[in-house]
């Protein structure tokens, strides 16, 4: 050794501090005469990129004798990409060491997995953590294999047992957390992010973890708050900004929201993700009817935008397999969405046929009628939910002599809903790994038709919807609008609901269902509270409109005002909206309504919270009268408040999803509900709530009828005679 070589703790501080130059420059002085300073050239060298040269200095300080110069050398053999030599140098230093190495078996099972071994990779890192149970990287690593080979509930043994050796540790939390999501389990995936909270985490990641794990379970207050907390902690951080605008547009901070992409596109001015969400905003509430337009025409500017820059976007194409934003919330505008739908899916299509070609090639059909016809059904509605209720038995009343059915459910959580279409179909799989990952499944599974009951509920189903993953694909009317969709050859709809020039408003050809065009069970309706119990005023009328607030069009302002105006006794019911300031932007917009009119305030205005199910058809059992919204009408509210035998009036819109209350009311023969206009329709909901001997036979007509509605199966077996003819002709 060098006379003046500086001890090895002080080598060590200088290769901790990153002072690289320095502590190469005294090591390659001495690595002649000290094999320690040799062992640590050739790790610089492997942390450096630069494997043929660590290799060349432990074979130099000869492998058969120094175990760390063998162990350096199979990580160079492997980071060369020579994974044979690398794992017969590993297991030959693993038979020869005295004591187990926790650090050996993690190298070994990454080597294996290279090898495609998943198993042998598996047992490795097994063997680390009985070796080392505080080692992270190994739990992590075998959790995530697991995962890979399609066993997530031995992953999360994995990972209890890490958190329960490792506590304070928020980055295992937070994977457990994860796999609890993928697992349908919702309340232990909180659980366990609270503990991950709890364990106070020093790093943004975590934090935006965190935060992206209450956005998926769409509690976005405290999603908010952990993003918030994550872009303290790194500022600038390009993922965490554009959650944040996701998650403050659903809280109604629409200026926040911009805010936040704005910030992010000024950083990062050709990032995709940023590039969409702030061209594409949308907020939940409008101000006025004036303000509804200036939206619409600033997507369809930033829409044109996105197409004419489309040559920037091509070097990160496969991100549009990432993207977690949609444009949801232009549907509400009311207006004729086609060519704006064409535009959004066209974009999003070419995108994703730049990165995965395959998946936007035409199929030929290989169905001649000889078997079973296999069919697919993939979204995030097979739960308690309203399109869930609307769509069940689109599969579980499908013949299982004739569909094979495939179930591929989508959604951060499952309940009894889901248990029963899982245990209604041949193969149901629950899917939330990701879009890309998504349409592989659905590519590999050669169905003969694809059915999107939601297209346009979630980023994913919109993306699904511009590939070519089965010979016939359709949607339903889950959202209720053209897909704009190339891909899409039918869109499965009701006949009743559809307007006489429906043709024209969708770029699919129509498959028309008879009746409702769903077979839906009858709710059961019970225990109906009183006014009192839920704090609604006892005496006066009770309007109830129980849309989501969104959907409540300014165009309706003026109408409610008019009611109220009209019936002194009134009192306006709504549901709150999951964020507080979207229901506060919505109460202000209507008190400006009824300040126009001079009306004083004096609580006409009632809100309670969300609720569904049997609850929420109890509240409706105590209106007088439920108030359908323009332009977007009801579906399962509707079929809810008939279910209570309450009357619902309705102004037919121009477009099918401003039309199914009053197909529902046409099936029942009780098209005095249905308005011809505005003045119309306020006439007809004052005479049905102040007209006591009307009400009482409108309620005793709708309990007399409603057979019409409910427990249908004819449009279910023509969807599958519709979708045999078709499958038959791809």
């Amino acid at each position: 050794m060098h006379p003046d070589a500086p001890p090895r703790e002080g080598l060590r501080s200088l290769l901790a501090a990153g002072r690289l130059a320095e502590a190469r420059a005294l090591l390659e002085r001495d690595a002649a005469s000290d094999p320690w300073c040799a062992r640590q050239l050739a790790e610089l060298d492997l942390a450096e990129g630069r494997p043929a040269e660590a290799l060349r200095r432990a074979l130099a300080l000869g492998t058969e004798d120094d175990a760390e110069a063998a162990f350096i050398a199979a990580r160079a053999e492997a980071a060369l990409g020579r994974h044979e030599a690398a794992r017969t140098r590993l297991i030959a230093l693993r038979a020869r060491i005295d004591t187990p190495s926790a650090m050996l078996e993690a190298h070994l099972a990454s080597v294996e997995e290279r090898l495609g071994n998943p198993h042998l990779a598996i047992a490795a890192l097994e063997a680390a953590v009985r070796i080392d149970p505080a080692f992270v990287a190994a739990r992590k690593n075998l959790a995530a294999m697991h995962l890979a080979a399609g066993r997530p509930l031995e992953a999360r043994d994995v990972l209890r047992e890490a958190v329960a050796a490792l506590p304070q540790n928020a980055g295992l939390w937070m994977r457990l957390a994860r796999v609890h999501l993928l697992l349908g389990e919702s309340e232990a995936a909180l659980a366990c992010a609270q503990r991950a909270r709890e364990a106070l985490p020093a790093d943004a990641a975590t934090w935006r973890d965190l935060g992206r794990l209450h956005a998926e379970l769409w509690q976005w207050e405290p999603a908010d708050a952990a993003l918030d907390e994550a872009a303290r902690r790194e500022a600038g951080d390009v993922a965490t900004e554009a959650l944040r605008a996701v998650v403050k547009q659903e809280l109604g901070d629409v200026r926040g929201a911009l805010a936040a992409l704005e910030s992010a596109a000024a950083r990062h001015p050709g990032d995709l993700h940023v590039a969409m969400g702030e061209r594409l905003l949308l907020p939940p509430i409008y101000e006025d009817g004036a303000d509804l337009l200036r939206w619409r025409a600033r997507y369809a500017d930033g829409l044109a935008r996105l197409h004419a820059e489309a040559g920037r976007w091509h070097s990160q194409a496969a991100e549009v397999f990432r993207i977690d934003r949609n444009n949801f919330l232009l549907a509400y505008q009311g207006e004729d969405d086609r060519e704006l739908q064409r535009g959004y899916s066209s974009f999003l299509a070419r995108l994703a046929g730049t990165a995965r070609p395959e998946w936007r090639a035409p199929r030929r059909g290989t169905f001649d009628g000889a078997r079973r016809l296999r069919i697919g059904f993939v979204g995030g509605i097979f739960r308690d939910c309203t399109a869930g209720r609307y769509f069940e038995r689109w599969i579980t009343g499908l013949d299982a002599r004739r569909f094979e059915r495939f179930v591929y459910h989508t959604a951060p959580v499952d309940d009894d809903f889901t248990r029963r279409i899982a245990a209604s179909s041949e193969h149901f799989a629950t899917l939330r790994t990701g879009a890309e990952a998504l349409a592989a499944r659905l590519s590999g599974d050669a169905l003969d038709v694809i059915v999107h009951p939601e297209v346009g509920m979630t980023p994913a189903s919109y993306l699904l919807a511009a590939l070519r993953l089965a010979p016939l694909q359709c949607a339903g009317w889950g959202h209720p609008v053209t897909t704009g969709s190339d891909s899409i050859d039918a869109y499965i709809t009701c006949a009743a609901m559809e307007p006489p020039q429906a043709a024209s408003q969708y770029v699919e050809r129509l498959i028309l269902l008879p009746g409702p065009g769903v077979d839906y069970g009858m709710p059961d309706v019970t225990r109906v509270p009183t006014r009192e119990a839920l704090g609604l005023p006892a005496s006066g009328r009770l309007y109830v409109c129980p849309q989501s607030l969104f959907k409540v069009h300014p165009e309706m302002d003026e109408l409610l005002a008019a009611l109220i105006e009209a019936d002194p006794e009134a009192s306006l019911l709504f549901f709150q909206a999951p964020a507080r300031a979207v229901t506060l932007q919505f109460a202000e917009r209507l008190q400006r309504a009824l300040a126009a009119r001079g009306i004083p305030a004096r609580g006409q205005l009632k809100f309670l919270p969300r609720m569904g199910g049997a609850a929420f058809r109890r509240v409706l059992a105590l209106a007088d009268v439920v108030l359908d919204t323009l332009r977007w009408s009801g579906g399962n509210t509707s079929l809810d408040a008939f279910a209570a035998g309450t009357p619902v009036v309705t102004l037919p819109g121009r477009f099918m999803r401003g039309r199914q209350t009053a197909a529902m009311l046409q099936l029942m023969g009780l098209e005095t509900l249905v308005a011809e206009s505005i003045p119309d329709y306020l006439r007809i909901a004052l005479d049905t709530a102040r007209d006591r001997a009307r009400n009482a036979a409108l309620r005793a007509a709708i309990e007399r009828e409603r057979g019409a509605l409910f427990d249908r199966p004819e449009p279910v077996r023509s969807l599958g005679e519709a979708l045999l003819e078709a499958a038959a002709k791809c």
